[in-house]
């Protein structure tokens, strides 16, 4: 059993990185959009846009694996396969979510929004890569 204080020390860490974590979100919307050509948004309508799609995707995402661990039992399929199922349907159903959202609620055409939403996860893609690279070279150096 963990130490309570532990416990309660951990949930008070991640209580405070969510407003660093919609800090972060919110920003490499703005630089997305800022790249695409689009009027950089304000901070509260950048927030409010990744909030509405944050849901939204929830949402979707967790009536689609629903769905499709449902039919993969009714099929025969083990579980999972289901899971590699959903991972293959998470990037369009996601796609289309947030960039019909982004556009609509920024007043955008939609290849905008496709735009935008390449454009973050190209920038989230380079942010895992890099804090991969440096948890790799660390490992590197503790081993030698």
């Amino acid at each position: 059993m963990a130490n309570p204080i532990v416990v309660l020390v951990c949930c008070f860490f991640l209580i405070l990185l969510i407003p660093v974590i919609l800090f972060v979100v919110t920003y490499i919307y703005r630089l997305s959009c800022s790249l695409c050509g689009i009027p950089k948004p304000t901070v509260l309508t950048a927030a409010g846009v990744m909030l509405v799609t944050w849901v939204s995707i929830a949402v979707a995402e967790s009536i689609m694996g629903k769905i499709v661990e449902y039919s993969c039992e009714k099929a025969g399929l083990p579980r999972w396969e289901a899971g590699i199922i959903i991972v293959f349907l998470f990037f369009p159903v996601d796609l289309v979510i947030s960039s019909t959202i982004e556009a609509g609620l920024m007043g955008l055409r939609v290849g905008k929004g496709i735009e935008v939403w390449f454009v973050q996860r190209l920038i989230y893609l380079s942010i895992l890569a890099a804090c991969a690279f440096i948890g790799v070279i660390i490992y590197l150096i503790q081993t030698n």
